[in-house]
């Protein structure tokens, strides 16, 4: 900073001639340059009438700030750098509670392995509403599940999974098709007015099962809603009713008293993507943890 060193250099020669010789600057830059820091701040920075010259009090409270001011730039700079190298910094990520439960965890871990110096904030919602954190940019990216109707969000596809219906051993269903080896060993017309355990309605999971229910003009009775696909998991195992699962879920709770029918997956399917806004630069824990994501899931089988 200039400021701080011709103050240094009038105030350690005494002279604004000597003082702009060392620095190989012109007398009359010098004297202007200070006259404008004095005129600017409404202050007198040297005394003129000593010989040699000499700082004033402000002077020396501006030549002190100098320094505090240089300390702070070069901790920044420092700061700066190691967030650059990925040492330091923060990634908002915003994921809805199921897969925050079953996918992110496949990440999330090894990502802070690499990065222990990255501070990881999650932000759980539903889906709806984590698109809209990542428009107003409060997120930094998020793990969602598409369809995607933003077009502020450009999003990179991690894979793609089955929906099963689960259906409790217990129920009539499966007594009555117990010995059937077939994928489905029911007419689907059978599940109407059959008892389910279904998502939210603002839930994505939810808007494919609606879409399930049209399609075959079956008009389910829903006994519980709930915002956890675990739930409605386990409460269907045990005999409450009928609900619908994603294969991560359903891989991870190996339940054993229920029957998994997978749905026709061209037809309905979850596609798991990272997503992220658009006209914004990523910070590079950004894309260190999409670069991860990416590779994590394209190794799994």
């Amino acid at each position: 900073m200039n400021e701080k060193a011709y103050l240094e250099a009038i105030s350690k020669f005494g002279s604004i001639s000597r003082a702009a010789r060392k620095l190989y600057i012109s007398q009359p830059y010098l004297s202007m340059f200070i006259k404008g820091i004095e005129a600017e701040l409404g202050v007198t920075l040297i005394d003129r009438e000593q010989s040699p010259i000499t700082l004033t009090y402000a002077g020396e409270r501006y030549l002190s700030y100098m320094s505090q001011i240089e300390a702070l730039y070069q901790k920044m700079e420092y700061e700066f750098q190691e967030i650059s190298d990925l040492k330091r910094g923060r990634l908002k990520i915003g994921v809805n509670p199921m897969l925050a439960s079953h996918n992110l965890y496949n990440i999330l871990p090894e990502f802070i392995k690499i990065n222990p110096g990255i501070e990881v904030e999650l932000i759980e919602d539903n889906s709806k509403h984590i698109e809209q954190l990542l428009e107003q940019q409060e997120i930094d990216i998020s793990l969602t599940i598409l369809p995607i109707d933003n077009q502020k969000i450009d999003y990179e596809i991690l894979y793609s999974e089955d929906i099963y219906l689960l259906i409790p051993n217990q129920h009539t269903l499966i007594n009555k098709y117990v010995n059937n080896n077939n994928e489905y060993p029911f007419a689907f017309n059978e599940l109407n007015h059959q008892r389910f355990i279904l998502l939210k309605s603002d839930m994505t999971l939810r808007k494919l099962t609606d879409r399930f229910f049209d399609d075959y003009k079956i008009s389910p009775r829903i006994v519980m809603e709930t915002i956890s696909v675990d739930n409605a998991m386990m409460l269907a195992s045990e005999g409450l009713g009928m609900t619908f699962v994603p294969e991560s879920v359903k891989s991870n709770n190996k339940h054993k008293h229920a029957h998994y029918f997978k749905l026709d997956p061209i037809q309905y399917s979850n596609s798991i993507a990272v997503a992220y806004h658009k006209d914004v630069t990523l910070s590079r824990a950004a894309d260190a943890f999409i670069e991860l994501a990416l590779q994590t899931f394209k190794t799994q089988p």
